[in-house]
């Protein structure tokens, strides 16, 4: 037997792995030492905020293609009137429209009336992007905190998703937050990471950058709830939080180049753009967008947990720009198995890997679902021989009944 396998693997791995390639190239990105975007975090936040609107185009795009179809459905209807059409086809046609509408609802969330008369939309999409703002925000005052907060991510997800959905952890989730948040620890050690974050003034930004995955965890707790409880598209969704961020950003931007002047956006940046800070600027968005996507799609799909395997998966990019430095060599290679521990645990948290010993897996979603198949083919099956029984005795009944007739 072994110890280690597989859980449940299905199509909504997909977006799952396309966030952790789309995740990588970004951070690469971010460590691109001769760009000067990522020095003035308002602008590189008004860049985010626009790449993120663009989530609206694969919906748009859809609606173009429905509208298409539709046209096409309605001239065929057209010419149908004017033939007699089988019973058949008239089955068929309604089977298909009817696979259509749900498809629709599915992944896009067509409103029909019971939808639309959803309360609280607006207030949960404008919470959504306060909080992403806010979240943003801290990036700026957080940038020089080294250590990996970022893994408490995890924690306190797990904490709103249970608050939230009612969703329960089990002996194979704690043990993977115990082992991740050791990981983490053992890695800031090693880096110095939590001797220099925690010394003096820097002690006020590590407390700010522990808020910042907080509000993080929240964010995509809320984004699940949101689509799946008041019906919500991702695409919508995304396009309107990213819009009002990108309004937020260029209205702190504007009222800090003529007021606080906290960034030189004319002499530091747009007064030496060339070339190479155009392809930086496109190669964020386009990772941005792809990264954005896939989060929403796997929070819809998955549970936001599972977008902790992107964050890891991320974290290799960083370790990838420091590759260069000989002098840290042993360093790199102890961070790196750690950082591949970290990111095989989430797996065992996620499921998609499971601990076949000591009973960790037993209570995965996937051993659960095949144990209350086998109860339900239990309790059918008594209930079958309950029924064989009384319907046996009713016959045995009938004919002593028809015998003690005749003798009489």
């Amino acid at each position: 037997m072994a110890f280690i396998g597989f859980g449940k693997i299905d199509k909504n791995i997909i977006p799952l792995i396309l966030g952790c390639v789309f995740c990588l190239l970004n951070r690469l990105l971010n460590s691109y030492k001769g760009e000067k975007l990522s020095k003035n975090v308002i602008l590189t936040n008004i860049f985010i905020s626009l790449a993120n609107t663009l989530i609206i185009i694969p919906y748009l795009v859809y609606k173009c293609i429905s509208k298409k179809n539709d046209k096409i459905k309605i001239k065929e209807e057209n010419n149908y009137d004017n033939n007699e059409i089988t019973k058949k086809e008239s089955d068929k046609s309604m089977t298909q429209d009817q696979e259509d509408e749900e498809k629709k609802i599915e992944y896009i969330y067509n409103e029909n009336e019971d939808i639309e008369n959803v309360p609280g939309k607006l207030k949960f999409i404008i919470l959504i992007a306060l909080i992403f703002f806010v979240n943003y925000y801290l990036f700026i005052h957080t940038i020089q905190v080294k250590s990996n907060t970022w893994t408490m991510y995890i924690v306190f997800t797990s904490i709103f998703y249970y608050l939230i959905f009612k969703s329960k952890l089990y002996r194979h989730h704690y043990l993977s937050i115990i082992l991740i948040l050791i990981f983490g620890i053992i890695i800031d050690i090693v880096e110095g990471n939590l001797s220099n974050d925690t010394d003096g003034n820097n002690a006020i930004n590590f407390c700010l950058s522990i808020l910042r995955v907080i509000l993080l965890s929240l964010i995509y707790v809320l984004i699940k709830y949101t689509m799946e409880k008041k019906y919500v598209s991702p695409y919508v969704l995304g396009m309107f939080i990213g819009l009002i961020n990108l309004v937020l950003f260029i209205i702190f931007g504007i009222l800090d180049h003529f007021f606080f002047h906290f960034n030189k956006y004319y002499s530091e940046y747009f007064e030496n753009f060339n070339t190479n800070e155009l392809l930086v600027v496109l190669g964020l968005m386009t990772t941005q967008l792809g990264l954005y996507t896939s989060l929403f799609f796997i929070a819809k799909n998955e549970s936001p947990c599972h977008i902790f395997i992107v964050f890891v998966f991320g974290q290799f990019g960083y370790i990838f720009c420091n590759l260069p430095d000989k002098d840290n060599g042993g360093k790199i290679a102890v961070i790196i198995i750690l950082l591949i521990l970290i990111l095989f645990f989430s797996l065992v948290f996620n499921e998609i890997i499971e601990l076949r010993f000591l009973g960790f897996a037993y209570n995965t979603k996937r051993n659960i679902t095949e144990r209350g198949a086998i109860e339900t083919d239990d309790t059918m099956l008594l209930n079958n021989n309950a029924s064989d029984g009384r319907t046996s005795n009713t016959i045995e009944m009938s004919d002593k009944d028809s015998k003690t007739e005749e003798n009489n």
